[in-house]
């Protein structure tokens, strides 16, 4: 009898820890590994996963876990080619890069006498033996964590980093990486993670580790991973463009008013995300429409549908289903529960590891709200580490309840429609934090409440978002806010947004409340409306957000990549250079974000990303907020070869750290190699709303010089089904190659599956820092010069601000087309190194002192004054003209600029000559005797006090004070007793004086 039962639990055990087909991922992946990829050795067993990715598991009643866990989910992938020599106590393993040797001891791998891996080949990795794990290796470039709620600048050492589930980076600086998944739950045949009773299932293997080895072969790593662990999904298109969303009251009308102001200052918007007010009040998380606010809510999700928006809510999914919900009672009777006594005095208690609960909560009370036009749903924070019957495992937290919420609401469409229920081919997407390795299955991630809006936590978000894609999660969104002090600081953390996996305004709800807004006070609200600001910032915040819509092609292809190979849109430098130490972080500790090493990161394979996170000067002490007023000064770091800077032009040879590098406030520092070319939207449908998800009707490519070649690819499908999976899709491949003067451009379509990508799509070329062309044709068919677009039909013109020859061809027709471009030979030098920056700065400096109506040259009234600034503004529309009308008269121009740009330099230098320095003043409350203050300083004002008065007695906008030049004070005059007087007046000559010395920096700082 006894031998009976020990039979049958035997039995029952065996069945538990069999291999297992995931039905509801992405894919139907097999987790049982192929036989000829294992190897046993007494109680241990190893499986060759890949050539440089081994499993070691160890059980002492020798029944080995071959059931999924939520990080591996696919073992059964082609073996490699490997050998091994076992005898009954020891194997010795080698691939072409790691030779693994194990000799097994008296018990677990912690008594083996021998069990070591060692590189081979062209294999770098420092030896590793049983023992060494990714927390003890001071290589590991880390990976990423739950959330930054109310954390900033932290290491990702996970031992700093308790309670928030954190994970080590599958690459190391060693070669190696260990992932430990001993005593982790595991999924049965149902994809479900707990037995009947609500017990987790475990990991039966007394040991299980998997071991990386792939030095500095970081890329291949996550290609490796992704293999086993399960694909990165291409989540919608849309996701890929413009969000916003905001903690506010908004009735359904409010709703219909932001989506109308960013159409009338025609801004991207592609997602519209509900914070928690949309749903009933009664406690922090709720699944039904406050119906005060939206009492007929399909009416509101149908006006954002209608507008071409995707919509999302926001969640707290850990006060279950309440009463008040207007689905309860259906949920109890789906659930066999007395709606007067469901569990818990308020109601459904939320339990994740009951199967009843979790079906029900999504197909009953969630399900009528989606099939209402409810996209997706924002998952947030309150679920904690343990709640809903989690935290089993102790403190691996590896069961814990962010991964599961994560994985229903991506797998929801395919569960159902394999369960025969309502279902979409909508591919699943979800928004929340992150919930350990294997949540690259499900995107994209919410960073959380930050600490605080400051310089520094924006630069560390630069580093926190590239050092995510070491454990493939490489869609960080995180809050694009604003201080109500610093627009400055709102317009960089734009423009971070527009170079990150997913680019997002959110206000937690410091936009509003007792605090007061600009410009009432300078230390007010918070701001989330990008064009709620002052105009010259304002259209900077827009130019960044057009930016991020017009790069959507891009940005999707590599989504598409990291689908295919596991690699995601950002990536730290080292990914791209490993054999340079400064692509690391200096200090994997501390000042994260603070250099370049780690605040740098390539924004998909082409673009260099150096994003700007300091300020100029312009924050609260300035008491400037209408304009900017400096120029910030910041280290970049070139990686080996040659780079070319977009926003100016300029070449540089790398390595080089350009120390001090100067950026105006609408310059976003990104790099490119030579002969890059980078696919975008046309300017036209970067604007405006709903754009991201449309087919593409128009696509330019942009090439950058310096290459005899380049080339392209476009990933292109329907933007929100799963028909990827099927092979519906199609491919844009772009290249030009260039024989002495003639430039070729060559477009092929590949079709796959059903798909048939738009053949009508208009195709453009943007040639940068290139001269006028000779002839422009398509096929054989000459396309015309015209200075100003025509409506339709093909054409060529140059932009002469950004040096760039711009044609569109004629629309594509089959399959593809071609195209040449042919040049006079032009002048050695003709463009300069960085002409293009210094012709956008000296308008920008013209522009700002025409603001003061004190512009060099505004008054001249002879020709022969040849004033220098107003020449040299004017310059870039010259060329644009001259290109295609005078191309003698166009290099004349331009070889004539930097005459006009000295010229410029010497007029505006001698608007702050010595005779009108600027003091700082202090202010007092007895002003009857001359108030002294420190002694001027000699060269720029200083432009850190609100307060300060001009040191040119003889202005009439200085009457109120005359500046001693012995000692270098300055003095209220007698008879100027009121103290708001002589604030009022100083605050005037700080305005005008500053406005004189940002135009100096814009002329001298680059």
């Amino acid at each position: 009898m006894a031998t009976s039962r020990r039979f049958a639990v035997a039995l029952g055990f065996a069945a538990l820890a069999a291999a297992t087909t995931t039905k509801y991922e992405l894919l139907d992946y097999n987790s049982q590994a192929s036989a000829n990829a294992m190897k046993t050795v007494g109680k241990a067993r190893f499986t060759v996963l890949t050539d440089s990715l081994l499993r070691m598991e160890y059980d002492a009643d020798g029944k080995f876990e071959d059931r999924p866990s939520l990080a591996f989910v696919n073992r059964m992938v082609e073996v490699p080619q490997f050998t091994s020599n076992a005898t009954a106590t020891g194997i010795t393993i080698q691939t072409a890069y790691f030779k693994f040797t194990y000799e097994q001891g008296t018990g677990d791998f912690s008594t083996a006498k021998t069990m070591k891996a060692e590189p081979v080949g062209s294999s770098t990795f420092q030896p590793w033996s049983h023992g060494d794990t990714s927390r003890k290796d001071e290589g590991n470039l880390r990976g990423t964590f739950r959330t930054l709620d109310d954390r900033m600048n932290i290491s990702l050492a996970c031992d700093d980093l308790a309670p928030a589930h954190c994970e080590y980076g599958l690459i190391s600086t060693s070669g190696w990486a260990l992932f430990d998944e001993t005593g982790v739950p595991v999924l049965d045949e149902d994809d479900w993670w707990a037995d009947a009773s609500g017990k987790m299932l475990k990991n039966v293997d007394d040991e299980d580790l998997y071991l990386f080895m792939h030095s500095k072969r970081y890329m291949d790593a996550l290609r490796d991973y992704t293999s086993v662990g399960g694909k990165i999904p291409i989540f919608p298109r849309a996701n890929h463009g413009v969000w916003f969303t905001r903690w506010y009251d908004y009735v359904n009308l409010d709703v219909e008013k932001m989506v109308r102001e960013y159409e009338e200052h025609d801004i991207p918007l592609d997602i519209f995300v509900f914070d928690m007010n949309w749903h009933t009040k009664e406690a922090w998380g709720g699944y039904t429409f406050d119906p005060h606010l939206y009492p007929f809510p399909k009416d509101t999700l149908d006006f954002l549908h209608y507008k071409g928006l995707h919509v999302a809510a926001n969640l707290h999914d850990d006060n279950g289903i309440l009463k008040n919900e207007s689905r309860y009672l259906a949920a109890c009777q789906a659930m066999g529960l007395s709606p007067a006594n469901p569990g818990s005095a308020v109601g459904i208690p939320f339990t994740l590891t009951n199967k009843s609960y979790v079906n029900t909560l999504e197909d009953v009370v969630m399900l009528p709200v989606e099939q209402m036009g409810m996209d997706f749903w924002w998952i947030d924070w309150q679920q904690g580490e343990t709640k809903g019957n989690t935290g089993q495992d102790g403190p691996r937290k590896k069961m814990n309840p962010t991964i599961w919420t994560d994985k229903m609401r991506s797998t929801d469409s395919i569960r159902r429609c394999k369960q025969g229920l309502p279902c979409t081919n909508k591919r699943g997407v979800m928004f929340g934090r992150w919930g350990g390795l294997g949540n690259h299955r499900y995107q994209h991630g919410f960073s959380g409440d930050v600490l605080s809006v400051a310089w520094q936590n924006l630069a560390y978000q630069a580093y926190f978002s590239a050092t995510a894609t070491n454990v493939g999660w490489g869609w960080w969104s995180h809050d694009i806010v604003g201080p109500g002090d610093s627009h400055e600081m709102y317009l960089r953390w734009i423009q971070l947004s527009a170079l990150s996996g997913i680019s997002r305004a959110h206000d937690r709800g410091l936009s509003s409340g007792r605090c007061k807004h600009w410009p009432t006070e300078t230390t007010g609200c918070h701001n989330v409306r990008p064009y709620n600001v002052p105009l010259s910032w304002r259209e900077m915040n827009i130019a960044a957000l057009r930016l991020r819509s017009a790069l959507v092609p891009y940005i999707y292809t590599h989504t598409r990549i990291a689908f295919e190979t596991g690699v995601g849109l950002l990536r730290p430098m080292y990914y791209h250079f490993p054999d340079s130490p400064e692509a690391y972080p200096a200090d994997m500790n501390a000042n994260l974000g603070q250099e370049p090493t780690t605040r740098q990161y390539m924004f998909g394979e082409d673009i260099l990303a150096a994003p700007v996170t300091k300020s100029a000067g312009c924050g609260p002490s300035s008491g400037i907020l209408e304009f900017p007023c400096g120029v910030t000064s910041q280290d970049v770091w070139l990686p080996p070869g040659k780079w070319h800077e977009i926003h100016s032009g300029a070449a540089y040879d790398g390595p080089a750290l350009l120390r001090g590098k100067g950026f105006a406030a609408g310059e976003i520092p990104l790099y490119v190699r030579p002969g890059a070319v980078v696919p975008m939207t046309p300017a036209a449908a970067a604007r405006g709303i709903g754009r991201a998800a449309r087919r593409y009707e128009a696509m330019d490519f942009h090439v950058y010089p310096g290459g005899s070649s380049g080339s392209a690819r476009v990933y292109d499908d329907d933007g929100a089904t799963y028909d990827y999976l099927k092979g519906d899709y199609s491919w844009w491949n772009a290249s030009y190659a260039v024989r002495d003067t003639r430039m070729t451009f060559t477009l092929a379509v590949a079709d796959s599956g059903s798909y048939t990508s738009s053949p009508s799509k208009t195709v453009g070329l943007r040639i940068h820092s290139a001269p006028p062309p000779v002839s422009v044709t398509q096929g054989s068919a000459a396309v015309p010069y015209a200075r100003y677009p025509p409506a339709t039909g093909p054409f060529w013109t140059y932009d002469g601000e950004e040096l760039a020859v711009v044609v569109q061809f004629a629309p594509a027709g089959g399959r593809g087309m071609e195209g040449a471009i042919d040049f006079a030979a032009a002048p050695a030098g003709w463009a300069g190194n960085g002409t293009r920056l210094r012709m956008a700065r000296v308008l920008a400096a013209k522009r700002t002192l025409d603001e003061v109506r004190d512009t060099p040259g505004s008054s001249d009234k002879a020709p022969e004054a040849n004033p220098g600034l107003m020449l040299a503004a004017s310059t870039a529309a010259g060329l644009s003209y001259l290109a295609g009308a005078n191309a003698t008269l166009f290099f004349a121009q331009l070889q004539a600029f930097p005459g006009h740009y000295n010229r410029a330099l010497e007029e505006v230098r001698s608007m702050l000559p010595e005779s009108r320095l600027v003091c700082p003043f202090t202010e007092s409350a007895d002003v009857t005797d001359p108030v002294p203050t420190p002694s001027c300083p000699h060269g720029l004002p200083n432009r850190t006090q609100v307060a300060c008065c001009d040191a040119c007695n003889a202005d009439a906008d200085c009457e109120a004070f005359v500046f001693n030049a012995v000692d270098g004070e300055c003095r209220l005059l007698a008879g100027h007793t009121s103290a708001f007087h002589v604030r009022d007046r100083v605050v005037g000559l700080s305005h005008k004086n500053n406005r004189f010395a940002y135009a100096l920096d814009l002329l001298t700082k680059f």
